[in-house]
């Protein structure tokens, strides 16, 4: 009987780090943020800037990140060629630094550096290449931000939206000549990371060897955020990381992203009396933003003209008065919502209910044309009649 017992506990321990190590396996994401410097020179030390990232539905315990030593790369005296995580719940990334020493012999060119993650004794490795060239130039870095757009310019909680990040080479000339040798003043882009924090996720790869920029050009690197649900009003810093040739100096900036709840309003412009047959409502836009495809939802037992009122775009800040014909039906009560896009968001406002005073009959617009033509006619006469009342009388005293 204790033999069956171990026997099924040992298949039931088997198996569940089976399944784990597969769940790693189609969970985990290993990348290489960067390296620095760049070129790597032959017989020195460089970082190594490894991110691990849970990009499944579950967390994944009993984590490890390993650098495999491997010529002309190995790890420096003090620092650990083993990294514990431990626990990597689902959507978290982890960022370590290996401090690396390239070999004196190393080959001038691109080499291969091996680093994994291991779970319950199943490892996964993945190569990166590293450039190693004795050819590094300490020449100023002609590279940075020319600008940055935010699409939408202000987030709400729970949308996504891009990052538009533009790097501009500034330099004026192809060429630098230093100690009487000329040196190419294209930028070489080696990695270009948008890094998330714990209320905005940024859901786009980074970029690896994007290109080379020339002098005066520029090159756009957009990048796919979410901000999280529930996320607080305010502004958020995301950590942008360029890497460049030597001619470069590195880029490390923070790009702001502000959160803000705020919504579209709807007021009422008068008050509504059931039988005028209409009501007319002020919208307006209370975000420090544009927003499109601004729509009135009108609801209730009772037929509106028009079925709904579309508006489009509303600027911060801006009123728009609209007005809903109550055509037929019992109006007790009719509410409205508002239906907008925020950069390429969709979201809806809570109803506002209007209640109606006076009749629940609603005059149409059949009915009222049709009285309007006995009442002119009733008071052209009155004033015939009382015409000719003091005609007479003037006649009658004159007469007299």
């Amino acid at each position: 009987m204790y033999v069956k017992l171990l026997a099924g506990l040992f298949i039931i321990l088997f198996f569940s780090g089976a399944s784990q190590a597969a769940l790693a396996e189609n969970s985990l994401k290993i990348s290489l943020i960067k390296y620095d410097p760049y070129p790597v020179s032959p017989d020195s030390d460089f970082g190594v800037w490894v991110q691990l990232e849970n990009i499944g539905d579950n967390d994944i315990s009993a984590v490890s990140i390993e650098f495999v030593p491997k010529y002309p790369f190995s790890i420096k005296p003090g620092d650990s060629a083993v990294k514990y995580p431990g626990t990597i719940r689902k959507n978290d990334k982890i960022i370590y630094k290996y401090s690396v020493h390239a070999d004196k012999n190393a080959f001038v060119g691109t080499n291969k550096i091996e680093i994994g993650y291991r779970v319950d004794g199943s490892f996964t490795k993945k190569e990166f290449d590293i450039e190693v060239g004795s050819d590094v130039v300490d020449a100023k870095g002609t590279v940075g931000m020319e600008k940055y757009s935010l699409s939408p310019e202000v987030f709400m909680a729970g949308d996504t939206g891009t990052v538009a990040l533009t790097i501009k080479n500034s330099a004026t000339a192809y060429t630098i000549k230093i100690d009487g040798r000329d040196y190419s003043m294209n930028a070489q882009i080696q990695s270009a990371q948008l890094l998330g924090n714990e209320f905005i996720d940024v859901t786009s790869e980074p970029y690896y060897n994007p290109g080379i920029i020339g002098p005066g050009d520029s090159l756009e690197l957009p990048f796919t955020i979410k901000v999280r649900d529930n996320t607080p009003d305010g502004t958020y810093f995301l950590d942008f990381a360029l890497m460049g040739s030597a001619r470069l100096y590195s880029l490390n900036l923070k790009i702001p992203i502000r959160v803000d709840s705020s919504t579209i309003e709807t007021a009422l412009s008068e008050k509504p009396i059931a039988n005028s047959g209409k009501v007319i409502l002020n919208i307006a836009n209370n975000r420090p933003n544009t927003l499109s495809a601004v729509t009135v939802i009108p609801s209730g037992n009772v037929t509106f003209e028009p079925a709904t009122y579309f508006i489009g775009t509303m600027e911060p800040d801006e009123l728009f008065t609209v007005k809903f014909d109550l055509k037929s039906g019992t109006p007790d009560n009719v509410s409205f919502r508002l239906r907008f896009k925020n950069g390429d968001n969709w979201h809806e406002t809570e109803a506002m209910s209007v209640a109606l005073d006076g009749s629940n009959s609603l005059r149409t617009e059949s009915g009222t044309s049709s009285i309007l033509p006995v009442l002119g006619i009733l008071g052209a006469a009155v004033v015939l009649i009382g015409g000719y009342f003091v005609y007479m009388r003037k006649r009658r005293a004159r007469s007299g």
